[in-house]
C-alpha cells in the first residue's frame, strides 16, 4: 500500500494505491494521523487504485469518519471500484461514506462545506485582511485588567532563590499566569525542581528541572486550599479579556508569534484609548511549527553561574537553557498565555523597575520587531478540532479536559502559527505581591 497526501481547497486528499487489507489498513491509519491536523475537517480517500478492501480497512475508515464528523466534517470516497462498493454494501457501511466518481468532484462538494463554515464565521464576526492575516473581532468584557507580579525575578536571574523568595499562589482566582514554578507541599520541597510553568483556566502545567524533560499537569476539580502553586517568579492576570481576535495567516507558511504580537499591539494602539503599552494575551492556536527555549536548572544558589552574572548572560546562557533546533508540532493545537510590552509606549505609563519585573528578555529574542518584548508559555495538545466560532473559555476548558496532552514549553518569538483565536487584555496597572 502506497499513500500520497495533498490538500485542495482546504480538503485533505489521500491517494491510495494497493490492497487495503490488514497491512494496508495500518499504513492508512498512520498516513491519516500524519496528514490530518487539528484544523482539518474534510478528507477524500482516492480509491481508484485500490483493488481490495477488508474489514481491517473499513475499521480504519470508520474511525476517521467518526473523528471528522465530531468536527462537523466527513470522509468521502472517490473513484471506488465495484468490488470496493460491494464490500462496503455487504458490511452495511456503503451509506456511511459519500462516494464520488472523481477526486475533483469530491473536493468540490467538501470544499463548498469548508467555504460555508468560513462564511458562517464571517457572518458572526466580519473579517478584514491586513498585515498578511485575516482578522475578525469578538467582544469580551470592557473592564480594567491588571498583572500581578509574584516572587523575585532578580533572584531567579542571578540564581539565588531560596525558600524566602518563593511565592505561594492559590489556585483559586488564578486563571492565567506564567513564570517559573512547580506544584508541591512546601517551598523547600519544590526548590530543586522549579521550571517553566503556565496556568490556563486554573490548570497548572510545568516542566520540572529534574533532567527528564517531561512536563507535568494538574487540574484541580475542587480547590481545598491544601495544594498551591510555588513560584520563584510569576505573572498572573487579574481581570477579563477585552476582545477575542480570530486570526488566520494568509501565507501557507503561517506567521510568527512575534509578528502576531506586533499586529495585536498595533490594533490596541488604534482601538483602545486607554492603552498603556502592555497586553496580556491568551492563545488558542493551530501551530505551523513550535520553537522553544527552556531553563535546565532550578535557579538555586548551588547552580549560580560563576562571576555573579545573570543566567541570561551570553557567556552562560547556553549552559542554562535547552534550545529547539527544528520546529515541532506542525498542525497541533496550542493553548498559551503571554505578555507583550511596547517598550516605547509603556515607558510613559509604568516605572522602569516595574517593567523590568515582568520580563527578562532572552538573548536573540528580546524584540519581536517594532520594539515589542514578549514572553509566552504554551501547552501542546492533539486530536481536538479548531472551531473559531466556539466560545473561547468554553473551548479552553474542553481542550484541557478532553484533548491529548503532548508538551509544554517557553515559546520563542519565531514559533509559527497557522490560525488562532486570541484573548487580549490591555493592562491598566501592575500589582506586586
Amino acid at each position: 500500500m502506497e499513500i500520497h497526501e495533498r490538500k485542495e481547497s482546504g480538503v485533505v486528499v489521500l491517494a491510495c494505491r494497493g490492497r487495503l487489507d490488514g497491512y494496508g489498513a495500518g499504513i492508512l491509519e498512520k498516513a491519516a494521523k500524519e496528514a490530518l491536523h487539528d484544523d482539518d475537517r474534510s478528507l477524500v480517500l482516492d480509491m481508484q487504485e485500490v483493488p481490495y478492501l477488508s474489514s481491517a480497512g473499513i475499521r480504519v475508515m470508520l474511525v476517521l469518519q467518526k473523528r471528522l464528523r465530531e468536527r462537523g466534517g466527513k470522509v468521502a470516497l472517490a473513484g471506488a471500484g465495484e468490488f470496493i462498493k460491494k464490500v462496503l454494501e455487504m458490511a452495511g457501511f456503503l451509506s456511511i461514506f459519500p462516494h464520488y466518481a472523481t477526486v475533483g468532484e469530491a473536493v468540490r462538494v467538501l470544499g463548498r462545506a469548508e467555504e460555508r463554515a468560513q462564511l458562517l464565521t464571517d457572518l458572526r464576526s466580519p473579517s478584514i485582511e491586513r498585515d498578511g492575516v485575516r482578522l475578525s473581532i469578538e467582544p469580551g468584557l470592557h473592564k480594567p485588567a491588571a498583572l500581578r507580579v509574584w516572587g523575585d525575578l532578580p533572584a531567579v536571574l542571578y540564581s539565588r532563590i531560596d525558600a524566602r523568595h518563593i511565592a505561594v499562589i492559590p489556585f483559586s482566582g488564578t486563571e492565567y499566569a506564567l513564570g517559573l514554578g512547580a506544584l508541591g507541599r512546601t517551598a523547600e520541597e519544590v526548590l530543586p525542581f522549579l521550571g517553566e510553568m503556565v496556568v490556563l483556566h486554573g490548570s497548572l502545567v510545568w516542566l520540572p528541572t529534574d533532567g527528564n524533560d517531561t512536563p507535568d499537569f494538574f487540574t484541580p476539580v475542587k480547590d481545598t486550599g491544601e495544594l498551591k502553586i510555588f513560584a520563584g517568579y510569576a505573572v498572573s492576570l487579574e481581570g477579563p479579556y477585552r476582545e477575542y481576535v480570530i486570526l488566520e495567516s494568509l501565507s501557507r507558511d503561517g506567521m510568527t508569534i512575534g509578528e502576531i504580537y506586533d499586529i495585536l499591539n498595533a490594533w490596541a494602539k488604534e482601538h483602545y484609548r486607554d492603552y498603556k503599552g502592555i497586553l496580556a494575551v491568551a492563545w488558542w492556536a493551530v501551530m505551523e511549527g513550535l520553537r522553544s527555549q527552556g531553563v535546565k536548572h532550578s535557579p538555586v544558589k548551588e547552580h549560580a553561574p560563576p562571576g555573579a552574572v545573570s543566567i541570561m548572560d551570553p557567556s552562560v546562557f547556553d549552559s542554562w537553557f535547552e534550545h529547539d533546533s527544528v520546529p515541532r508540532y506542525r498542525g497541533d493545537t496550542m493553548l498559551g498565555f503571554g505578555i507583550a510590552i511596547d517598550r516605547t509606549l509603556s515607558g510613559g505609563s509604568f516605572d522602569k523597575e516595574s517593567l523590568e519585573s515582568l520580563i527578562a528578555p532572552h538573548p536573540g529574542e528580546d524584540s519581536s520587531g517594532g520594539g515589542i518584548t514578549s514572553h509566552t508559555h504554551g501547552v501542546v495538545f492533539r486530536n481536538v478540532s479548531y472551531d473559531p466560532g466556539a466560545a473561547f473559555e468554553a473551548q479552553v476548558r474542553k481542550i484541557l479536559g478532553e484533548a491529548d496532552f503532548v508538551d509544554m514549553r517557553h515559546l520563542m518569538s519565531d514559533t509559527k502559527i497557522r490560525k488562532a483565536k486570541i484573548g487580549i487584555a490591555p493592562v491598566s496597572s501592575l500589582l506586586h505581591t
